[in-house]
């Protein structure tokens, strides 16, 4: 459920529901995907959401593959955690945990205007043996596992509760990073943390962090300085979570101001090395910066999952990789590292070749396709001269113009977005570009092997097949750059980045759509050749053709295989370039989708008029495509193109 699936068309179903059965059905569906076969590749796949790297770090001892974290209260009955664990975040916490069944789940009031959420009871309780079931399969990331302490009516009786939790009789135990302790008095929780690390075994201890709101950060800092310079403590998680006038637990932005100063404050009390750790309101990038800024080494997210979407820990790492890729100076370059990069030796040096030669090899097809059409070796194979082909039917070659014109627009469309994915994209180590251009490349040379269902082997295009297929070999085993972010993403949720997710979708649409078409367009080259509005054009029928000569069908049904594989291969590097590659500033991406998407439908639907074939049955999809292309350019153009200090 990326962003521009989740602003555009989920959020707006979900919030009409109530919030407790818009809640079961998001997470019920993520966490069914999750478990499927491959599920969880998938998630992957749409989202490539995981943090760069270069993002890694190490506190309280804990290694950690970012400085994002999903809180407790997005998925507090652990429906989804395999799915939430694959959205960019480097921790994800469970619980409370409670030693009896959890009561079942209070009503959640929503107020969208305020982006708040309220609960009318404490955190939801969670079963120790539940959550360790739940939480089997998740290895990649820390655990970090809340501890309730409250409703035991003495300390022993909370001191047992603890121990019971954090050692080796809950399964738990062996999934748990940390534990996250949420005191009821301050003032005993050094006895509390001494006692239990006496109680439990060498070998089954686990770092624990206390849990403090944000009002509470000065009052505890005397306790809690004492708690680490014994080495009780490996960090502090500080909350924005409020209780307002009615006595009900608040998440929401306007949990965030009273974190900054909390954070300020505690950073004095908790030394270099133990874990900060603050939680509540960070419904945008900006938000985790200045919590960042303020002395926070990790950022828990909550309701800005619900509110902001699923793709705001993703936003938050790009955001922290600028800044942190701003601030670190570029490598050396040392001799070896100045022979290393040899454009041949890059692998963007090769799919820009590709690229190169595909737009040359579109215009020569496109000269040819509007002047003789057939070329010799046509004729030879077909065993038809141009004449001949033109006594079978004199509106044949103009049919077979518009095919070959169309044919050689998308080649043409297809070498735009290589050289500008090659050049913009691979050259500056985005690895994104790198593996949409070798996906859509793999894809049409295996359109190749289609002559197998029309019979017409063409040893030019097995030539042109194999010469370009070393190329992409090439540049499969050919090294990528470093990846360095050169634009500034998207700090907050403004307008343009809001306009930008329809844009999206309609570019993901568009890509998904020419996959579909030119999966059809191929299975009818291989099959009947012709649709009924081509008979009409030409008025005649199929047994006509079919009859005519045994060689001249075939050699249609190549045009409209090969126009096929070529448009599956275009719609694939659409696909994954609108998916993956729609940042703040990438003005490039939109230039390049919205020309080679133009120079396309315009030929396509140009040619066609001048054949004088205007059914608008057939050319509805090129009319219909076209304005894909100005919508959804028309909407992401503030967002991937902004002008310098404007703010929509």
């Amino acid at each position: 459920m990326p962003d521009w699936s989740y602003q555009t068309l989920f959020r707006p179903i979900l919030f009409r529901l109530p919030v407790g059965a818009s809640r079961d059905l998001a997470l019920g569906a993520m966490g069914l995907l999750a478990r499927l076969p491959l599920g969880t590749a998938v998630i992957r796949f749409m989202g490539h959401m995981a943090p760069d790297p270069r993002l890694s770090h190490t506190a309280g001892e804990i290694e950690f593959a970012g400085r994002v974290g999903l809180g407790a209260s997005v998925d507090p009955e652990l429906r989804a955690p395999a799915a939430l664990s694959r959205m960019g975040v480097a921790f994800l916490e469970v619980g409370p945990l409670s030693p009896s069944p959890p009561a079942r789940s209070a009503p959640i009031g929503r107020i969208l205007e305020r982006e708040r959420l309220t609960f009318d009871s404490p955190r939801d309780v969670l079963d120790a043996t539940r959550a360790a079931r739940a939480l089997r399969e998740i290895r990649h990331i820390p655990i970090f596992v809340r501890v309730d302490l409250s409703g035991t009516p003495s300390d022993a009786d909370r001191d047992r509760l603890l121990s019971l939790q954090c050692n080796s009789s809950s399964d738990l135990s062996t999934r748990a990073a940390a534990y996250l302790l949420t005191p009821d008095r301050w003032d005993s929780l050094p006895m509390m943390l001494s006692r239990l690390r006496e109680e439990t075994p060498e070998p089954l201890r686990k770092p624990m962090l206390a849990v403090l709101k944000a009002d509470e950060a000065t009052r505890a800092a005397p306790i809690l300085q004492s708690c680490f310079e014994q080495q009780l403590l490996a960090g502090v998680l500080v909350e924005g979570e409020t209780v307002d006038d009615a006595g009900h637990r608040v998440l929401g932005a306007e949990c965030f101001p009273a974190l900054i100063p909390a954070v300020r404050a505690l950073r004095g009390v908790v030394p270099d090395g133990a874990i900060l750790a603050a939680s509540g309101g960070v419904h945008e990038p900006q938000h985790a910066l200045e919590l960042l800024d303020a002395g926070a080494n990790l950022v828990s997210i909550d309701s800005g999952m619900i509110f902001s979407g699923p793709g705001l820990p993703k936003r938050i790492n790009e955001a922290m990789f600028h800044r942190q890729s701003e601030r670190e100076p570029p490598p050396a370059k040392t001799p070896e590292r100045q022979t290393n990069v040899r454009p041949t030796q890059q692998s963007w040096f090769w799919t820009a070749l590709i690229g190169a030669a595909m737009f040359l090899g579109g215009i020569m097809a496109m000269i040819i396709a509007t002047t003789r059409v057939v070329m010799p070796y046509d004729e030879a194979m077909a065993g038809l001269t141009r004449e001949q082909i033109v006594e079978i039917n004199d509106r044949l070659l103009h049919f077979m113009t518009h095919d070959r014109v169309t044919l050689s627009g998308t080649m043409l469309a297809v070498g735009i977005l290589y050289l500008v994915l090659s050049w913009y994209g691979s050259r500056r180590g985005m690895h994104w570009a790198h593996v949409a251009i070798i996906a859509s490349s793999l894809a049409g040379f295996t359109s190749f092997f289609l002559f197998l269902g029309f019979g017409y082997f063409d040893p030019f295009h097995a030539f042109v097949t194999a010469v370009m297929l070393q190329p992409v070999l090439l540049a499969m085993h050919s090294d990528l750059p470093e990846y360095r972010h050169p634009v500034a993403p998207e700090l907050t949720n403004d307008r343009a980045w809001r306009l930008s997710q329809w844009g999206q979708l309609i570019f993901i649409g568009h890509g998904a759509v020419l996959i579909v078409a030119g999966c059809v367009i191929s299975s009818v080259g291989i099959s009947h050749v012709f649709v009924h509005e081509d008979l009409e054009f030409m008025h005649t029928t199929a047994e006509h053709l079919f009859d005519a000569h045994p060689r001249l069908v075939p050699l249609v049904a190549h045009d409209r295989a090969t126009f096929g594989g070529m448009l599956i291969s275009c719609g694939v590097c659409v696909f994954l370039s609108s998916l993956w590659g729609f940042r703040r500033g990438n003005a490039w991406l939109w230039w390049a989708l919205v020309t080679a998407g133009t120079i396309a439908y315009v030929a396509t639907i140009c040619v066609h008029w001048h054949v004088g074939y205007t059914s608008l049955m057939h050319l509805l999809p090129a009319y219909a495509g076209l304005a894909m292309i100005a919508v959804g350019g028309a909407l992401s153009y503030g967002h991937l193109c902004p002008a310098p200090g404007l703010r929509l």
